[in-house]
């Protein structure tokens, strides 16, 4: 009996350290089982890589992500068709203002930050924008790249669709515009596919970028500084202004598998996966944790 107990305590001790630390204490029921997240595009290889770490590490957890639009995971949280959202921004004034009238209490966690990157064809020589040309593009009054010192060839603007992580984040930064210029995407995928054969394309994209062979991401100039968009930079002083803030939230605190999920990448363990294998900027563990040892 007293063996048994000793397995009983050693096993129950090895998955907290396992989980690390998180918003609840893991549980079985956190461990084993079926739970659905609603997830924005942005985010979704994301959150597909720390499930699969997630159900590698217990095999009884399945962690099954709907890819959804921002707006409509907001909407369907609000809603209660979901108990649970990933978004790559947020929740805006408005939105918290509807979960408030109706009644529902949010659980917010920070998860981690990421750059979003404003992307040019590699031809382009245009290496730095600043804070007044890209308003330009965004409201129409600069329509051309000579304008920015590059070639004599017209701009095309892309965005995400509105709602989204990239959009939120440009209109936080210049505050409310009377006009926007722009080609909204549904997708990553799509922004990519539909810009890939013009040159003069400038894209507010929000995935990693280490694999694109066809663009390149331009620095920023604000206040005499050029910024650049790289995990550096918001790893470090968080100084560039465009940036993905991963939040999940959800109005129902359970014990389930989409709480094991979360416990999971707000854990110790997670946020280093965060910060190490998919250089994001983890949002709960200090940052000189997940720093890379000089080579």
């Amino acid at each position: 009996m007293k063996i048994l107990r000793f397995s009983l305590l050693a096993g129950a001790l090895a998955l907290l350290f396992a989980v690390g630390c998180g918003p609840k204490k893991t549980v079985p029921g956190m461990t084993e089982g079926h739970g659905v997240v609603f997830v924005s595009d942005a985010v979704f290889d994301f959150a597909r890589y720390l499930a699969n770490a997630f159900e590698t590490t217990y095999n009884n957890a399945f962690v099954d992500l709907k890819p959804y639009p921002g707006i409509m995971s907001v909407d369907s949280l609000l809603n209660e068709r979901t108990d649970q959202i990933l978004l790559d921004r947020g929740l805006m004034p408005a939105e918290s203002a509807a979960f408030s009238q109706a009644n529902l209490k949010l659980y917010t966690y920070k998860v981690a930050y990421h750059p979003v990157f404003l992307l040019v064809p590699k031809s382009n020589p245009v290496a730095v924008i600043d804070s007044a040309a890209l308003r330009g593009v965004l409201t129409g009054s600069i329509r051309n790249w000579k304008d920015l010192g590059g070639p004599d060839q017209r701009l095309h603007l892309y965005v995400p669709s509105p709602g989204e992580g990239a959009w939120v984040s440009l209109l936080n930064y210049y505050g409310k515009l009377d006009s926007i210029t722009a080609i909204p995407c549904s997708t990553a995928a799509t922004m990519l596919d539909t810009a890939r054969s013009d040159p003069g394309a400038l894209l507010a994209y929000s995935k990693p970028i280490d694999s694109l062979r066809t663009h390149k991401a331009l620095d920023f100039h604000r206040q005499d500084e050029d910024i650049s968009p790289n995990y550096k930079t918001i790893l470090d002083t968080l100084s560039y202004p465009f940036r993905l803030d991963i939040t999940y939230i959800t109005t129902h605190q359970k014990e389930d598998v989409a709480a094991g999920y979360l416990t999971y990448i707000m854990g110790n363990i997670g946020q280093r996966r965060i910060g190490g294998e998919l250089k994001y900027r983890p949002a709960a563990i200090p940052v000189r944790f997940v720093k890379q040892p000089a080579q």
